[in-house]
């Protein structure tokens, strides 16, 4: 059985589709794949990625924002009003379903994540878009805050699962992850959101690189006691 992400007003198109509504998902579910889906079928766009015919592995991965450009995020350079206004848009568009897997979380059901695409030539991080994650999906991404809370572990465990990899697969993507980061936080960045500005008419607050730059340094700050503390 497989969960859709099916917003709100969409629910006839899925029907058709071939789903049918689970009480037990709290959803609208397919019970298998057809062995043929057209590119375009509304099918694709109800399904998680990690059943997307169209889509291989790694399906969630680290993705780790560079040194430099900590706390340059919509929720921190939006009005606060603003940024509910793009994360709950994200919410509803994947039906309160997690787009990678499918699942929702105990507490929450879902998060907002920044989709952000790197130039390593022009160091530009650009942002794509913003999708609704289920929690436990959201910590692979954010994968050094999952180490600072010891929760390295139960996201490897998680990859293993969502990807269809051995617990070394995901070792390793892990590790490589580290590494791009670390390269990534050796140079200087600018970072592109026009992609709010575009789909939504919204502008930065007028202090929003102040503000930015400040919570860098606070954020840089806290991860020195962190991992730096004297046992």
């Amino acid at each position: 059985m497989i969960p859709l992400c099916v917003p709100k007003g969409q629910e006839s198109v899925a029907l058709r589709c071939g789903a049918t509504w689970s009480s037990a998902e709290g959803c609208h579910v397919v019970e298998a794949l057809p062995l043929i889906i057209e590119p375009t079928s509304p099918l694709l766009g109800f399904l998680p990625y990690r059943f997307r015919p169209d889509r291989a592995p790694p399906y969630v991965r680290p993705w780790m924002v560079p040194q430099p450009l900590w706390g340059w995020n919509l929720r921190a350079l939006l009005a606060k009003a603003d940024w509910d206004t793009v994360r709950r848009w994200a919410y509803r568009r994947a039906g309160y379903r997690c787009r990678i897997c499918g699942q929702r979380g105990a507490d929450y059901p879902v998060e907002a994540d920044e989709g952000w695409a790197y130039d390593d030539a022009q160091c530009v991080q650009t942002l794509k878009g913003v999708v609704a994650l289920c929690p436990r999906c959201h910590e692979v991404r954010h994968w050094g805050r999952t180490m600072a809370t010891g929760r390295e572990a139960a996201a490897l465990d998680w990859m293993v699962f969502v990807n269809g990899w051995s617990r070394e697969d995901a070792r390793t993507c892990a590790q490589a992850a580290l590494k791009e980061w670390s390269l990534r936080s050796a140079r200087s960045w600018t970072c592109d959101i026009s992609w709010v500005e575009q789909t939504f008419g919204m502008t930065l607050l007028p202090d929003a690189r102040e503000r930015a730059a400040v919570r860098q340094k606070n954020l840089v700050g806290l991860a020195r006691q962190t991992y730096y503390r004297k046992p």
